[in-house]
């Protein structure tokens, strides 16, 4: 049963579209709207999937659209359909201002590709968003310091931290250098309040022959549950290994998310161990050498002295350290972290991590360097976190550390990994290789896909883009009423997901640290209650509020992809009480097959929207999903994404349109003035 705001919505989605005014502009159709080439743009996506931008390293961002997805876009809404591909492909290829006196616009800002994108082709980029840490992120991917400068701060910094706290990671006498500590919980039962460690199985890591993957002397490391002592396997389908009596490396006491008490055999989850508050142990340490493979040993007593030291640093120098202060927001869509017992945001760190960190962002907040660098460098600092937290997993199979939001939401391994942020040479996501390296990149020349029509493939090259790129950001909600001071040409955005993630919970992970403050104004997100008609309204009401600034029949697109019948429904009731017609769709790559996209039931398509004016138009037809499969050959759209694509067309149909030729609308005017 349809609430009311929602049945009308439905009503007005299926009603009949009303014919094109007489007196309606004449409005000529884009390359955006008619004949899109969104199979090269995916193959380019694609290719693009392992490059790196330095403009989008600034910071960690959930869901960025791919560059050469926006950069096809934003050329393609200003390109006639009847243009020649070989022009198309030659503007793509060229890094000049080609959209100079544009202004493109995102209400949804994000990670910034469409503002960088649009920035980068000579446009005036605007942007806004409600979260403080996507402006700030944003306005450094757009206008960077000084590399040079910025570079001898870095520098200045990570001497500081070393000279400070070397001797709370290693001892300067030994020849190995620790790279990880492992540590599991020791939780009480809440039946039976008998302690047991949580493990999902005896395995630290392991050495699989596999491409990428850290070479080891031992095929296996696994550890004893009783004595937590250290074993070196050396068959890698070795299954048993004897210590304090016989184990079997498979045996766990958390599967299923569910802990298994060994004790009463009772079960529970995390929220009911709060399993942050459980005590954590020191299991084991992942060394390198200069000249020998990396090793890892069970963690002794001097590894344990140093914890301590950690602890006493932190208890005499507090006042000196720029830690976060206050709780995590309550209530939150996802109860994580709380449902494991955190409660402030300190509590997601270990002490070294707390003495490292806390330091940090006091020296950049006491130096003198200016407040762009100064941004710079908290931006550089804080991208670390993500890789310095409790939460952080450990790859057995690759030997490398699986940070906080590789999956976009909370997770909590059963086998805690503590990097060493300031390991001098390995290491993924020390703090010394981010200021090394982000610090010093430059942001103007970049190495990305380009299409090339002769051999109708992919290619690459060099992007030399301009030095100055010219923005306006706004920490403000896509509803404010002052989005542009001047009308917008186009619009490109990707709105937040009806059901899925809440960025705003994430990103004040982030925000606590950086001391940005609460996001500005309510966000996007479905009330539990109606959700489809609340999510409607309030996406409803940005597109109106967006329709205002743009120019008189200017057309705007967005991304979307979801599974979910309710998410459909509510972008199509959304677009039906706007008044806007879909004048085209099309399916784009957006999340290349890799990592977690590549896993059974993720989505690795979006869908483009492209956007008009009810009025504008006239009925149109649904697009077939059928063509799209054959155009994009040879690349192929999976079950889960053909499934997305079926509930998209079914809850979108009655909504799309086309744009009457001039020579269809002057023929109109004539029979009507006959």
């Amino acid at each position: 049963m349809h609430s009311p705001t929602t049945a009308a919505a439905v009503a007005a989605h299926d009603a009949p579209r009303a014919k094109v005014p007489l007196d309606s502009p004449v409005v000529a159709p884009t390359l955006l709207e008619r004949g899109f080439p969104f199979r090269e743009l995916s193959l380019l996506t694609k290719a693009d999937r392992r490059g790196r931008d330095p403009s989008y390293g600034v910071h960690r961002w959930w869901a960025r659209r791919p560059p050469a997805l926006v950069r096809g876009v934003l050329l393609a809404a200003f390109s006639a359909p009847t243009v020649s591909r070989k022009p198309f492909w030659e503007t793509f290829a060229d890094p000049g201002g080609h959209l100079f006196g544009k202004r493109i616009h995102d209400p949804f800002l994000g990670g910034g590709s469409t503002v960088v994108e649009a920035a980068r082709l000579g446009a005036m980029a605007s942007g806004t968003d409600i979260d403080p840490l996507a402006c700030l992120i944003a306005r450094h991917e757009l206008s960077p310091p000084d590399v040079e400068t910025l570079s001898k701060y870095g520098k200045r910094l990570a001497d500081y931290l070393c000279s400070r706290l070397e001797t709370l990671y290693h001892s300067p006498k030994s020849e190995w250098t620790p790279l990880h500590w492992f540590w599991i919980y020791i939780v009480a039962c809440p039946s039976c309040k008998a302690k047991a460690p949580l493990y999902r199985s005896l395995v630290i890591a392991r050495d699989m022959r596999k491409t990428g993957a850290v070479v080891r002397d031992s095929a296996q490391t696994v550890f004893c549950p009783d004595c937590f002592d250290v074993h070196h396997l050396a068959s890698p389908t070795a299954k048993r290994f004897t210590c304090c009596g016989h184990h079997d490396i498979r045996e766990s006491t958390f599967s299923n998310l569910k802990f298994h008490c060994p004790s009463c055999e009772k079960h529970a989850d995390h929220s009911q161990l709060k399993t942050l508050k459980a005590e954590p142990r020191l299991l084991a340490v992942e060394e390198t050498h200069a000249t020998k493979r990396r090793r890892i040993r069970a963690a002794h007593r001097g590894d344990r002295a140093r914890v301590r030291s950690a602890q006493a640093f932190v208890d005499t120098n507090r006042a000196d350290l720029l830690l976060p202060e206050g709780t995590f927001t309550k209530p939150r869509r996802d109860p994580r972290p709380l449902s494991y017992g955190a409660e402030s945001h300190l509590d997601l760190f270990y002490t070294r991590q707390l003495a490292t960190f806390g330091l940090a962002f006091s020296w950049i907040r006491d130096c003198r360097a200016n407040d762009h660098v100064k941004e710079a460098l908290m931006l550089a600092t804080s991208h670390a976190l993500a890789f310095n937290n409790r939460l952080c997993g450990y790859a057995t199979d690759y030997g490398r550390l699986s940070a906080l939001f590789s999956v976009r939401s909370y997770s909590l391994p059963a086998l805690s990994a503590e990097l060493n942020p300031l390991h001098p040479t390995a290491g993924r996501g020390t703090l010394l290789r981010i200021l090394r390296k982000r610090l010093t990149e430059t942001r103007t020349v970049v190495r990305r896909a380009a299409w090339g029509m002769k051999a109708q493939q992919v290619y690459t090259q060099e992007f030399q883009f301009a030095d100055t790129l010219r923005s306006e950001i706004r920490c403000a909600s896509a509803l404010s009423p002052n989005v542009s001071p001047d009308p917008i040409d186009f619009s490109f955005f990707d709105p937040p997901y009806f059901d899925y993630i809440a960025y705003s919970e994430l990103s004040e992970f982030y925000r606590a640290w950086l001391d940005l403050g609460d996001i500005e104004g309510t966000p996007l997100l479905p009330d539990t209650s109606d959700p489809v008609a609340s999510f409607a309204t309030a996406l409803a009401a940005a597109i109106a509020a967006l329709r205002s600034k743009l120019k008189p029949c200017a057309p705007f697109a967005f991304t979307f992809h979801s599974g979910s019948n309710n998410a459909w429904r509510a972008i199509a009731e959304a677009l039906a009480s706007a008044g806007e017609c879909i004048t085209a769709m099309w399916p784009v790559l957006a999340d290349p097959h890799m990592g977690h996209h590549g896993a059974a039931g993720a989505c690795e398509w979006d869908l483009v929207i492209v956007c008009r004016p009810d009025g504008l138009c006239r009925p149109g037809r649904s697009p077939s999903i059928s063509r799209w499969r054959r155009a994009v050959q040879p690349l192929t759209i999976r079950k889960t994404d053909l499934e997305a694509f079926k509930v998209a067309l079914g809850a979108l149909r009655g909504l799309f349109g086309t744009i009457p030729t001039a020579r269809n609308t002057s023929a109109s005017r004539r029979r009507h003035e006959g």
